[in-house]
């Protein structure tokens, strides 16, 4: 009888291990977060609304110095073909700071200081990979012209198309684009030291295809006032202070962030502006990442709204900022298309974003 009693319960304990496997297996696919006791805690955000986003904006950001994104062969007095930049040791990706300890802001600065000064020896003060030193150059004058040109290509702004993720009614704050803004040429996160966000207008869209991303086609409405600053370039966006001015701009509806450990697989919905007015549109949440630190790929979504579909074929380069919603909380944001498949996407959780701008600025009041 104990034997028999003894073989009940383990035939008990056996199936409540059993089912709790299955249930605790689907639990872990659909959030990894299930049973772990985070130690990698971010800022409070339980609890936190936000305004969400979606709009298209303009961005207009000034580099810190002037960045060098390319180098060139100049044909000087001699019919000789030679590189000043490439002999002296420039490299693509280099911040000219200074120039004989001039203080470079923009490229006309080099420009204005180098046509006075002709042909000679320059120091220039050089940031590469966060490492300070000067390079010495002399640059050669042009053949058959009076310019002199040092062999390589600078710029010192840029501009693009991107999307509002939140913003902080407390605070004033905003999020945007998701991931960092990096130079084409270099791959490199750019260092800003100014930045503005205005109002855009989309002129057309062109639809994403397999190895050929699609792309938001607009302008910036330059003569309006600017919707606000940007204060940071990070890995995980854009972030500074909406003007006071131009919070009526954005939607008076409020939303709760949503933490990691929410977020499940199945339906979301993301907010976007790709038909000049802001539209829900349906969206699956199909892949989830335990990470133990921020990263710009935290889970991957797939476009299945129709109307969506129709008018992009799924994520293009300027959705992204786009906010991801679950459960009528704001777990995200879209960072990256799959080159293979314009259907699916990247997002990042919101937590990781909200640490990263409050961990680094301080609040204020607007």
């Amino acid at each position: 009888m104990k034997n028999f009693a003894k073989r009940v319960l383990f035939f008990i304990f056996f199936i409540a291990l059993l089912l709790t496997a299955v249930y605790l297996g689907f639990d872990l696919k659909s959030n990894p977060y299930i049973l772990t006791k985070m130690d990698n805690q971010v800022i409070e955000s339980e609890g936190k609304y936000l305004i969400p986003g979606g709009q298209t904006i303009g961005v207009e950001l000034k580099t810190e110095g002037v960045l060098v994104v390319g180098l060139a062969d100049i044909i000087n007095t001699d019919k000789l073909s030679i590189s000043p930049a490439k002999i002296a040791g420039v490299q693509i990706g280099d911040k000219i700071l200074a120039i004989d300890s001039i203080e470079i802001e923009d490229t006309d600065d080099i420009l204005e200081y180098t046509n006075n000064q002709g042909v000679k020896n320059y120091s220039l003060e050089i940031e590469r990979e966060g490492k300070i030193f000067n390079l010495n150059i002399t640059p050669v004058q042009i053949y058959k012209s009076n310019e002199i040109k040092f062999g390589f290509w600078a710029r010192d702004d840029i501009a693009g198309i991107g999307t509002v993720t939140f913003i902080d009614p407390e605070t004033g704050k905003f999020s945007a684009i998701g991931h960092g803004i990096s130079d084409s040429d270099t791959g490199s996160l750019i260092d800003i030291e100014s930045g503005t966000i205005s109002k855009a207008n989309i002129t057309s869209i062109k639809i994403g295809k397999k190895g050929e991303p699609g792309e938001i086609i607009g302008y910036i409405l330059k003569d309006e006032d600017s919707l606000g600053t940007v204060e940071n370039n990070t890995d995980f966006g854009i972030y500074g202070n909406i003007n006071k001015q131009s919070l009526g701009f954005f939607s008076n509806n409020l939303i709760e962030v949503g933490k990691k450990e929410e977020i499940k697989l199945g339906k979301a919905q993301i907010y976007s502006c790709v038909n000049n007015e802001i539209q829900i549109y349906d969206v699956e949440i199909t892949k989830i990442f335990y990470q133990n630190k921020p990263d710009e790929k935290s889970f991957v979504i797939k476009i299945v709204d129709p109307e969506l579909l129709e008018l992009t074929n799924g994520i293009i380069q300027g959705m992204s900022g786009c906010p991801v919603i679950q459960n009528n909380k704001m777990v995200g944001a879209v960072t990256h298309v799959f080159m293979n498949d314009p259907t699916k996407g990247y997002g990042i959780y919101i937590e990781w974003i909200f640490d990263e701008i409050y961990s680094n600025s301080n609040k204020f009041d607007i």
